[in-house]
């Protein structure tokens, strides 16, 4: 679990810093992030489901593997948005630069 926490951050780290996550926002980049994560996220729990199911018919085992894939794919969500605001915080004035509608109240933005 441990191995997996601090697996997450630092891939967070090195596609924030190399700015990954502004390719795929202006849609620049070639492939779909989200998409891989939800796809390997759910192709994880149905596997743990089914041999669960075909090995033991315990359901306490069953209740455990869900909840610790619910806390992997929350952790993962999570720390994206943890960089993301620490990066904010650090570098607000660039920010501010690419995005100057940053940070102002939703009537003030310009859409578009």
């Amino acid at each position: 679990m441990l191995f997996l926490l601090v697996s997450i951050q630092i891939i967070n780290a090195k596609m924030l810093y190399s700015g990954t996550y502004t390719k795929l926002e202006n849609g620049e980049s070639k492939f779909n992030v989200s998409l891989i994560i939800a796809a390997s996220s759910f192709g994880y729990i149905i596997a743990q489901f089914l041999m669960s199911y075909l090995v033991t018919d315990s359901a306490y085992m069953i209740v455990m593997i869900t909840a610790y894939s619910v806390i992997s794919i929350v952790t993962a969500y999570l720390s994206t948005y943890i960089h993301r605001f620490i990066f904010i915080k650090k570098n607000y004035e660039k920010v501010i630069k690419s995005y100057p509608d940053f940070g102002k109240p939703k009537t003030s933005r310009k859409f578009g």
